[in-house]
């Protein structure tokens, strides 16, 4: 396993540069993640695809899974004031577009279990957490052992 946070962002840049079916919509630019966040992403330009990104390495990790399990997932906690703090799954409407946008560039199945990586999708993040390897194994010898 490569590191999650590099993993994500190169799959995002390959997604934003090679992947012309995955668009994020006009409303991204100016629409917060979620009800229990105070402001909108830091990278608002980015932040579909970095989204994207990582709900495929979640479906490669995690095996198949639907819209509901992706707002468990990215749940948070909501500042309520003086109240408590309270649970809240996050809205399923932008992880529902990003499911059919790489459904439409095949790098997703739909199955009656919920969203699966496809044979395409596997091969492209194992492409790339390789080559994430290789370059971590430059850096540190005792890894190198493992590229065979």
């Amino acid at each position: 396993m490569v590191p999650a946070d590099i993993l994500i962002k190169r799959l995002a840049e390959y997604l934003k540069n090679n992947v012309d079916s995955i668009k994020p919509p006009e409303w991204t630019l100016f629409a917060k993640t979620a009800s229990y966040n105070e402001r909108v992403p830091d990278d608002p330009e980015n932040w579909w695809y970095i989204r994207a990104a990582s709900l495929m390495r979640k479906l490669y990790v995690k095996g198949p899974f639907g819209v509901e399990t992706s707002r468990t997932i990215y749940s948070s906690s909501k500042r309520r004031g003086s109240r408590p703090p309270k649970t809240v799954k996050a809205p399923g409407h932008a992880a529902r577009l990003i499911f059919q946008q790489l459904e439409k560039s095949g790098l997703v199945i739909k199955t009656k279990r919920g969203r699966l990586l496809s044979s395409k999708g596997r091969a492209l993040v194992d492409k790339l957490s390789y080559e994430i390897f290789k370059e971590l194994a430059e850096q540190n010898t005792d890894l190198k052992k493992y590229l065979g």
